[in-house]
């Protein structure tokens, strides 16, 4: 993740401002985090036809739309009208399309800046790449045209499709961010894991359903999406102490999504007593996920170098919504089988299960 500040040009900014905005740039990379996007602060020039990218955070949980940094680099009305509209009005913009500087057409979701004096002073900005999106949008434009009814009744099907997968993953991010806002209110530490552990599942729910919106397809790459989800779970259960390193290994396995979401919602479980139970006495430690396929059955296994973890296999009331919820996927979704393996070196969970015959290739 890369977040800078670059303010050194600006004259028509007054300290207060600047530190202003200093404060906001702190809290740019668990944003883009979060919303599993990058995310940009612009300023206007001086002559106000155009403005500067004077901050930017790209994510860990998702790829990034950038290959280099951007900070520095003008931004002109021509190609990214929102952004010079909230600018100069003050005013919020939700779903402008624009031009990055790397030639990409992505969506923008713009949110004002201001000063005590109600003044705007920047803009910050949340960008996604929507180049799958425009294509398909002309699919659908040149088959409209076309007299071939079965070709234009597919699409239409594969648009509708992935519509509902995008408007899934945003209703589901604006039930985590409301379970956050109720978290911050709450005083009671087992309240606070409650709500962490929801919005981590609601999370890895809604990059599966964020792939499927963008791919446009029904089968998803387990390790591809296993390596966001891990990557956000990490980001979730960061604090200053903590050094704990995730990695993903294997091979790509494509699964349909109606298991897809069940398996990454086991790995999300597994994961997360890892990081809480494995590593309690000692911050520092290594988790890998494997992830392997031979003829029809899936293999995937999470493990760790921690302390030997028992909670997931224990019958005790703090673990058993977790150990519940992985019995019931395991057995009653992907009719497969979930072993533990403890030593002094940590434990190794192994999952296995069948794969449908669709996605064999």
């Amino acid at each position: 993740m890369d977040c800078t500040f670059h303010l050194e040009d600006f004259t028509i900014l007054t300290d207060e401002q600047r530190n202003l905005l200093d404060d906001v740039v702190k809290n740019l990379p668990i944003i883009a985090d979060l919303s599993q996007a990058d995310i940009f602060i612009d300023c206007l020039l001086e002559d106000q036809q155009a403005a500067i990218v004077v901050a930017e955070a790209n994510p860990r949980t998702t790829q990034s739309l950038y290959k280099t940094s951007v900070v520095g680099q003008i931004a002109y009305e021509d190609t990214e009208p929102g952004v010079l509209f909230s600018l100069k009005t003050g005013k919020p913009v939700v779903g402008s399309r624009g031009i990055s500087q790397e030639n990409v057409v992505m969506q923008q979701d713009i949110v004002p800046i201001k000063d005590r004096f109600n003044q705007t002073i920047a803009v910050l900005i949340k960008e996604r790449d929507i180049s799958q999106e425009i294509q398909t949008e002309q699919k659908v434009k040149t088959l409209m045209n076309s007299k071939n009814n079965r070709e234009k009744e597919h699409l239409m099907q594969s648009a509708i499709i992935q519509e509902i997968h995008h408007r899934v993953k945003n209703n589901l991010q604006i039930i985590s961010s409301i379970l956050r806002l109720q978290m911050r209110r709450c005083s009671s530490g087992e309240a606070v894991e409650v709500f962490r552990d929801s919005i981590a599942r609601l999370s890895s729910m809604a990059v599966v359903h964020d792939y499927l919106a963008q791919h446009g397809i029904e089968n998803v790459d387990a390790k591809f999406v296993m390596e966001q989800i891990s990557a956000l779970l990490i980001s979730l259960s960061k604090t200053p102490e903590s050094r704990l390193n995730l990695s993903v290994q294997g091979e790509p396995l494509f699964l349909p999504s109606e298991i897809a979401t069940s398996v990454f919602l086991i790995v999300n479980e597994l994961v997360q007593n890892c990081i809480k139970h494995a590593f309690s006495d000692h911050q520092t430690g290594m988790i890998e996920i494997t992830v392997h396929s031979r003829k029809q059955m899936a293999y995937i296994t999470v493990s760790d170098n921690g302390q030997g973890i028992t909670g997931m296999h224990s019958k005790d009331k703090s673990s058993s919504l977790g150990l519940q919820l992985v019995e019931l996927l395991v057995e009653e979704k992907l009719q497969g089988d979930l072993s533990f393996f403890h030593s002094n070196r940590g434990t190794k969970v192994s999952l296995t299960f069948p794969i449908p015959d669709k996605v064999i290739s």
